[in-house]
This record gives C-alpha cells, sequence and structure tokens, in this order.
C-alpha cells in the first residue's frame, strides 16, 4: 500500500512538472497586452510606458495592440474568449466597472476575468475652452443657464467621464448635452478648436491643453483637490454631491489564468509603475501610480462596480 501511494504521489508531481516549469520560466514568449482605447489616450500612454519596462527587465517582447471600440467592450470580449495562459492580457480604464450596468454584455466583468494590478488613478476635470472667456465654473454656470443646450464631448458613452458629466447635469439642472467621440484624442480635439464649448476628461489626457492654456479647468471630480492644480475646486465644494470619481486603469487577465502567473504579473507591473521615472511621469500628470497587491486590487474592482452603479441610477444614465 505504501508503495502504491508512493507511486501515486510521484506520477502527481511528474504531471505537475510542465506547470510548474511553465510558470518558472513565465513570460517564455512575447505577451500581448490589449489595449481597450485608441492610441494617444490614458490607457494607451501608460500600457506603453509600462511594456517597455517590463519587456527591458523581463527579457520579452511585450506588445500592445489597440482594440478600441464601444468603450472598452471589443478588447474586453475579445480577452474573455483567450487562452488563460497569461500571454494576453487587458488594460482597461474605469469602464470595465461601468460597461456591465449600462449594457447587455457577452461576458460577466466580474466572472471572466482576473484583476491583475492598478496602474494609476486620474482625477477627471470639467473643462472649458479658453477662448469663451469662462475663467470659474459660477462663470461657466451663468452661461450655460441661458443656452439651450451646452454640448459637451467625452471619449466615449459609459466612460467615467460621460457618467460625470451626467451626473452634473441631473444634480445641476444646466442643459448639458453629451457628444461621445471615438476615444479622447478626438474629444480634446475638439474642444481645443471650439468645435465643443465644454468637456470633461482625466487629467492625462488633458494635461498637455491645461498647461498650454487651451483649455480652463473649471472643477476637478474627486473627493479632494489635486496637488498639481491646488487651485481648481472639488465639485463637492461647489455645492454638488457624490464626486468621487477618477478614471482608473488596470489589468486583468482571462479567468483560469493561472495563480502563480497572475501574482508574477502584479509584482512585475508594481516593480514597472514604482520605478522613479514613471511615478515621476504619472504624477507629472496630476495622477497617481497604482500600487496594490491581488487582495487589495481585487477588492477595489468589486467595491468600485458597486460605487459606478449607484452613481449611475442617480444620474439617470442609459446605455447611447
Amino acid at each position: 500500500m505504501k508503495l502504491k501511494h508512493r507511486l501515486t504521489q510521484l506520477l502527481t508531481l511528474l504531471a505537475a512538472l510542465p506547470a510548474i516549469a511553465a510558470a518558472e520560466s513565465y513570460p517564455a514568449k512575447p505577451v500581448t497586452l490589449v489595449v481597450a482605447y485608441a492610441p494617444g489616450g490614458m490607457t494607451d500612454i501608460l500600457t506603453r510606458r509600462i511594456a517597455a519596462d517590463l519587456q527591458t527587465r523581463l527579457g520579452k517582447p511585450f506588445v500592445v495592440e489597440n482594440k478600441p471600440g464601444a468603450t472598452g467592450q471589443i478588447a474586453t470580449e475579445y480577452v474573455s474568449r483567450q487562452k488563460p495562459d497569461g500571454y494576453t492580457v487587458l488594460v482597461g480604464a474605469t469602464s470595465h466597472v461601468i460597461n456591465p450596468v449600462l449594457k447587455k454584455l457577452p461576458y460577466d466583468a466580474r466572472k471572466d476575468f482576473e484583476p491583475v494590478a492598478l496602474l494609476a488613478v486620474s482625477p477627471n476635470f470639467v473643462l472649458v475652452n479658453a477662448n469663451q472667456g469662462i475663467k470659474t465654473f459660477a462663470d461657466f454656470k451663468s452661461y450655460a443657464q441661458k443656452q439651450p443646450s451646452v454640448p459637451y464631448g467625452t471619449a466615449g458613452a459609459g466612460g467615467a467621464p460621460h457618467i460625470v458629466g451626467e451626473l452634473l447635469r441631473a444634480q445641476s439642472g444646466l442643459p448639458l448635452m453629451h457628444v461621445s467621440y471615438r476615444g479622447a484624442g478626438p474629444a480634446m480635439t475638439d474642444l481645443v478648436s471650439g468645435q465643443v464649448p465644454f468637456g470633461v476628461a482625466e487629467s492625462v489626457t488633458a494635461n498637455a491643453y491645461l498647461q498650454s492654456g487651451k483649455i480652463v479647468p473649471l472643477a476637478i471630480a474627486s473627493a479632494q483637490r489635486q496637488p498639481r492644480y491646488p487651485d481648481v475646486p472639488t465639485l463637492n465644494e461647489l455645492g454638488y454631491k457624490g464626486f468621487d470619481l477618477n478614471t482608473w486603469v488596470g489589468v486583468y487577465a482571462p479567468a483560469g489564468t493561472p495563480a502563480d502567473i497572475v501574482q508574477t504579473l502584479n509584482a512585475e507591473i508594481r516593480k514597472a509603475v514604482m520605478q522613479q521615472a514613471t511615478q515621476e511621469y504619472i504624477r507629472s500628470t496630476g495622477s497617481e501610480p497604482g500600487d496594490m497587491d491581488l487582495a487589495q486590487y481585487r477588492k477595489f474592482v468589486g467595491d468600485e462596480m458597486d460605487k459606478w452603479q449607484a452613481v449611475i441610477t442617480q444620474a439617470g444614465v442609459k446605455d447611447e
């Protein structure tokens, strides 16, 4: 009986060796980071910086592949169907936890993915074209109350900036009308050129235009003011409630990805994010680097899903 038991143990160990070896050598081939948005926005910019660092340190290519559309849904569905081996992972923004509230999806955002790591958290700004002559939110409110409608642009329906705009519309009574773009870049281009007078965008996308003075920040949708923009009031300070609504970028693997590979990705991504140069870059945009272990990030994602569901219900947002 003892011999039979030892033989069974040996066979079990031998069967596990390929998986153990694969985990220890991960990555053994190129890893594809599927970005859920077009080039030039926050998610794409951060992913490319992190990919370059991962490639240098781990010695294998980390390839960035953009699959924009449907506020991240196209890329998310694609990754949900990929083999759960750690070689195709998703990089998405806050819409990952917003889409399940607004849309009927061909995947389950809670069950079909393993949360891997948080890259950065970025505040959302309420913005106006500099040529409007509007300097404060009070100025904007006075202007908007005299208009039949005030178009505001965002990177797309269902993104965090869109929900911020709709919650502001619901609470302020201003005639705000959402204009959905296919990405943050086109939305900012039209705001800067004056095609739309007003917009909501996260700080990574807006930063260069804020620095050049082409757009004016009227308010911020975070719970506290931001150190890089200390003179910009929060919407909460201006009398509106519940505005702790940031855009954040995170990484996910298909459900079933081996736990040790997910752990490796989390550890290596955190090292990449916490590189001094990367931290300085992220903070230079008015954002904060992400640094959560797996348990913290899983809880964060779950809490965010619950929070955004409550906000969307309050704002009465419907899928566009």
